[in-house]
């Protein structure tokens, strides 16, 4: 191949992350109760494959096509059972490159209805919401605790091949995880991360 075509395939991609097989939205539904900002958070149905009875956000996987900002909005709606023109937009997050290979972007909304119990939830995925007023998370600090990640190969990786053999020592690193409590709730891991950026967005 020459340079010249090489030129055309590189110089106007956008680059993106390597590695990454899934990419997924949320959003972090606001609601006003009383005149007081809360967060709404899911408390995902038992059945559900994945975490199941853990807090959660709305959201999902993003479909061929679909913006990120429409995915989130989209598996709110779907969720909550909110038509989508009650889901106001207010922006982005930083989003969360995870260890596992996939892509979390979040996105802030507000949810224009009169009260909480408006929302009707879709069971088969969220067995209960429940709000957490914002002024909680301004004022309160997240648990951190450390795990490491540790690199572990097949048994059949080519030590041979390496200039120290089955001796090769590989990385390892720390991986924060994070935790809320209110009121008896539990939020943890990505949620809670999800939660401590957008919370830290605020507080500069």
């Amino acid at each position: 191949m020459k340079i010249e075509n090489i030129r055309e395939k590189i110089q106007n991609r956008i680059p993106g992350p390597t590695r990454i097989q899934h990419y997924f939205s949320v959003l972090i539904p606001l609601i006003e109760i009383d005149g007081e900002t809360h967060l709404i958070y899911e408390l995902r149905s038992k059945n559900l494959n994945t975490q199941p009875g853990e807090v959660s956000f709305p959201g999902g996987r993003i479909e061929r096509g679909e913006e990120f900002s429409q995915a989130a909005v989209r598996e709110c709606s779907e969720e909550l059972l909110i038509p989508e023109n009650k889901i106001e937009l207010l922006g982005e997050t930083d989003y969360l490159i995870t260890p596992f290979n996939f892509i979390i972007y979040a996105f802030v909304g507000k949810i224009n209805v009169k009260s909480i119990e408006e929302i009707k939830v879709n069971n088969y995925e969220v067995e209960e919401i429940f709000t957490v007023p914002l002024d909680f998370f301004l004022n309160h600090q997240v648990e951190k605790y450390a795990a490491v990640l540790k690199s572990e190969f097949d048994q059949d990786f080519p030590y041979h091949l390496l200039p120290q053999g089955e001796k090769y020592n590989p990385r390892q690193g720390d991986y924060q995880i994070y935790f809320y409590r209110y009121q008896g709730r539990v939020i943890w891991g990505i949620t809670a991360e999800i939660t401590k950026t957008f919370i830290d967005i605020l507080k500069h």
